[in-house]
């Protein structure tokens, strides 16, 4: 045991720098928490956490893991009664692990913050951010909510074990946070618990990524859906522009970033198409080893 009330998970997939960044901020703004990284990036990106990071709990993986099995790893490997995730491009604000803690003590078992964007100077990061993130974008709404982030939350001991199954199955955090609602768990936004998100996406990375977590996602649903797959094959283009409209909703209610999202909107429309594409595909071929991909 570690002695810490809060175990910190990251999920290591993009190596140096971020996860430098990364542990940099929690040595920081976070030092009392027990840190665990599940890491499966390359030797030189473990041996810096072992010389730089004595203290944290190192788990190294030399195949290749997808993000929810990195962090059901980290969870399973975690002893504090609180178990927070981020990932290596998250970089933690002051107050971050007070805030949690402060909401969990008050008794909420799952809490979530918001995210800011820390990649600002170019159009393509804030489309970027906005199709993945504008949904926590601050102002976030203080209290419970029907949905939080998954690299900015934190879980008591109970809840982890309502979703026990689905962590070892590699289930992203959809499928986590729809069990505890279906179980009477409250998912609390506590807004102040702030995190960057401070990952650089290039313009044909973030294409990529968009079609292979898309597509991963349609996978993953398939066997729910069973002969309903061809039904959300034929409707997934209708999905882009759904999406567009959800973000320039979120955007224009939270009255923050209107000029951004203005300029972006371009990137973000043909981002949103890709998604469809890529979730049309996964529902007619499957997932394929697409979830390998998300970075």
């Amino acid at each position: 045991m570690s002695g810490s009330e809060l175990s910190v998970v990251v999920a290591s997939v993009n190596g140096l720098p971020y996860l430098e960044a990364c542990l940099e901020a929690l040595e920081h703004h976070a030092p009392e928490a027990e840190v665990v990284v599940a890491d499966w990036t390359d030797e030189a990106t473990r041996a810096l956490v072992a010389l730089r990071w004595p203290s944290v709990k190192l788990l190294s993986f030399t195949e290749p893991m997808t993000v929810p099995e990195l962090r059901a790893a980290g969870i399973f490997a975690a002893s504090a009664p609180y178990v927070a995730l981020i990932e290596d491009h998250c970089n933690v604000l002051p107050g971050w692990s007070e805030r949690l803690l402060a909401a969990h003590r008050a008794g909420h078992a799952v809490v979530g913050g918001s995210i800011r964007n820390a990649e600002t100077e170019r159009s393509r990061d804030w489309a970027a951010f906005f199709c993945e993130y504008s949904r926590y974008m601050e102002p976030s709404p203080a209290g419970p909510v029907d949905d939080l982030p998954g690299m900015n939350v934190s879980y008591d001991r109970a809840a982890l074990a309502a979703i026990d199954d689905l962590l070892r199955e590699g289930r992203w955090e959809s499928w986590l946070h729809a069990r505890l609602l279906e179980r009477g768990f409250e998912l609390w936004c506590e807004p102040e618990a702030v995190l960057d998100h401070a990952k650089d996406f290039g313009f044909r990375e973030f294409l990529s990524q968009r079609y292979h977590y898309s597509r991963a996602y349609a996978g993953m649903r398939n066997p729910d859906l069973g002969s309903r797959r061809a039904v959300y094959a034929i409707g997934a283009p209708l999905i882009a522009p759904l999406m567009v409209w959800r973000i320039a909703r979120t955007v224009l209610a939270r009255r923050r970033h209107v000029r951004e999202f203005a300029l972006a909107a371009p990137l973000i429309l043909l981002y949103s198409a890709v998604w469809s594409l890529g979730e049309a595909i996964g529902y007619i071929l499957g997932g394929g080893r697409s979830l390998l991909r998300v970075r």
